[in-house]
């Protein structure tokens, strides 16, 4: 019969096999910028006053003795070549050994009451293998007081504030084209959320709405608001931003064209005398135009999320589905999410 199994070996472990989770695009890119400035750093020159500075360093850190045994030449140095014609070897100290025998010295005149010298003590000491390391002397130094670094050159800090303001006007030029380019995208979307929402309003009976105005668009701005509207926008021009400056521009060409085809023809004025006119003017209250104003001047994608949230909240309808729900628990339901990247 053979031996029993050992149950307790790690062959009866088992092994669980490491799922690695795929990893998103931040991460991937952070490791390919890693990567890059490794290669980088192996391949870039360096220059020549780093290459000196690197150089002394290195020679000040050794001594002469171990730039001797790294390059077992000690002829090449002719400090060390004497010193070793004279008998000395690497790794002894200087002066007579101590296993040396005597030198004869003359006879001296004897002194009796002089006390014999004693070599004990001077000759047990213990002597220095290797030479004293360069310590450079900073000067005088009070508490808290130190050498002062090198402070950098003009024409170093001239170079940082360069680097500096490259790095800087590059992250601006990104910053500004994404942000056009999102202002873009939302013009283009605001477009179709301001169609759907002024037929929806239509169909619930409501004759006018802010959401309704595009600065784009003279033809969503009724005439008698648009007097009203560039009186604003020329009194507050200070305060106001480039959509203030474009919309009055808009209004006052708007307002010239429709002067013109007034004066085109006399009898034009016959037949408006004689036919009823077509247009209702309505006469907006102070706190819708103060609300117009407002509008106008947000950004578009301000205005598009107003719109979008409007289209939400009145008529449960999601502009990114393209569908109008039932009510707002239809829409929580089937609706992922108010914002564009919940559908995607």
């Amino acid at each position: 019969m053979s031996d029993e199994e050992d149950y307790l070996s790690d062959k009866f472990l088992v092994e669980t096999s490491g799922t690695t989770q795929p990893k998103t695009y931040a991460q991937r890119r952070q490791e390919a910028l890693k990567q890059s400035r490794q290669r980088n750093e192996q391949n870039r020159t360096k220059s020549r006053r780093q290459r000196e500075q690197e150089s002394r360093e290195d020679g000040l850190s050794k001594s002469l003795f171990e730039r001797a045994r790294q390059d077992k030449d000690a002829g090449a140095n002719k400090a060390l070549g004497i010193m070793m014609k004279m008998g000395f070897q690497l790794g002894q100290s200087l002066g007579r050994s101590e296993d040396s025998p005597p030198t004869e010295v003359a006879a001296l005149p004897d002194t009796s009451h002089s006390p014999p010298t004693s070599h004990t003590d001077s000759s047990k000491q213990k002597r220095n293998v290797e030479p004293l390391p360069l310590n450079e002397w900073a000067g005088k130094k009070g508490i808290g007081l130190g050498k002062r670094s090198r402070s950098a050159g003009a024409s170093e800090r001239i170079a940082k504030m360069a680097k500096m303001a490259d790095e800087a006007e590059r992250e601006s030029f990104r910053d500004r084209s994404r942000r056009e380019y999102e202002q873009r995208h939302a013009e283009s979307r605001l477009v179709l959320a301001q169609r759907t929402c002024s037929n929806l309003d239509e169909e619930a009976g409501i004759s006018f709405n802010v959401f309704w105005l595009n600065p784009n668009d003279a033809d969503t701005i009724p005439p008698s608001l648009s007097g009203a509207l560039s009186e604003s926008f020329s009194a507050s021009s200070a305060a106001a931003g480039g959509n203030a400056a474009q919309l009055r521009k808009q209004l006052q060409a708007d307002a010239l064209v429709s002067m013109g085809d007034n004066d085109v023809d006399d009898d034009d004025d016959v037949v408006n005398e004689r036919q009823p006119e077509s247009r209702h003017q309505e006469v907006f209250t102070l706190e819708t135009l103060k609300e117009a104003v407002h509008f106008l001047r947000l950004g578009p994608c301000d205005r598009l999320s107003l719109v979008l949230a409007y289209l939400r909240e009145e008529y449960t309808y999601c502009f990114w589905c393209g569908t109008r729900y039932d009510d707002y628990a239809d829409l929580k339901q089937h609706c992922p999410g108010p914002g564009e990247e919940d559908h995607d």
